[in-house]
């Protein structure tokens, strides 16, 4: 399998993760309670969204059936199944996120998703990251961000919105993490796979830093353009307000981290995995 098409696959994974995360919610309440995390996942309509990223890794299938790699599809299955099931996803996610916003104030940020707007935004943004499971629509955003004009009002709508909440350099970031969690868990599989040095891998990694960032910021302001498409430039600016406050600051990080921390456990557990059935069915290429 070549490994360059695998680290790949798991980049794209995690940037849509960390995309949906971001685009979804910012803030908490002091004195965190489950209840408060429960409230603010419900109104992020997250259990959803944790269906759809379980549903993508499963179906990484299509990438890890690759001539040469000497193990069959029903062991590919399986593992990913065990793997990418959405209650511990879901469960996981949770924690990380009471972890994050421990002791913040979530009230203003419910205040914002649980009012009518709000609920129309989160819709948007779940319909639009559903949507854009499909090559062919994400295509079709890509293309409608390039047609917009640069100094169009919706195209600095738009970028002011990437820019506040960081997206492209976060996205990045969190994607370089689950890249170099994969290749550990690669290398400790206990497999025949040769354990490279953490020097070695983070130079494998950042050799393609320039593709990643460029996929994602592509993947970004076409997700964007689609998503809030429906609002008006004054509802898009309210919203964009919103991701500047303080509460918004917070949860915006709080949601990164806590991705961040799923998908690198989910990226370990797959690299681990993936040097185990190759050791086991004597599989010889990465």
């Amino acid at each position: 399998m070549p490994k360059r098409f695998m680290l790949v696959k798991i980049l794209l994974s995690v940037l849509m993760a960390g995309l949906l995360a971001v685009s979804l919610g910012r803030g908490a309440r002091a004195q965190t309670t489950s209840d408060d995390i429960d409230a603010l996942m419900d109104a992020l309509h997250m259990t959803q969204i944790v269906e759809v990223l379980a549903r993508e890794g499963r179906g990484m299938i299509d990438d890890l059936e690759v001539d040469g790699s000497g193990v069959p599809y029903a062991a590919w299955v399986s593992m990913l199944a065990d793997l990418y099931r959405a209650d511990v996803m879901l469960d996981a996610f949770r924690g990380e996120m009471g972890k994050a916003l421990e002791g913040a104030d979530i009230a203003p940020m419910l205040a914002f998703f649980e009012s009518d707007f709000g609920q129309t935004v989160a819709q948007l943004e779940l319909d639009a990251r559903i949507a854009m499971g499909d090559e062919g629509m994400e295509d079709m955003a890509a293309q409608a961000w390039a047609e917009l004009a640069p100094d169009s009002a919706r195209a600095e709508l738009i970028d002011a919105y990437v820019t506040a909440n960081d997206l492209i350099e976060m996205n990045v970031v969190g994607a370089m993490n689950a890249d170099y969690a994969y290749m550990v868990g690669l290398g400790q599989s206990g497999g025949d796979v040769p354990m490279m040095s953490d020097a070695d891998i983070l130079r494998d990694i950042w050799s393609y830093e320039p593709e990643v960032r460029a996929d994602i910021s592509q993947w970004v302001y076409g997700y964007s353009t689609l998503a809030y498409e429906p609002l008006s430039d004054d509802e898009f600016a309210q919203y964009i307000a919103f991701s500047k406050s303080a509460a918004g600051s917070k949860l915006n990080y709080a949601l990164f981290a806590a991705f961040d921390a799923v998908y690198a456990d989910l990226s370990r557990a797959l690299g681990a995995g993936t040097g185990q059935l190759l050791h086991i069915f004597d599989g010889q290429e990465l």
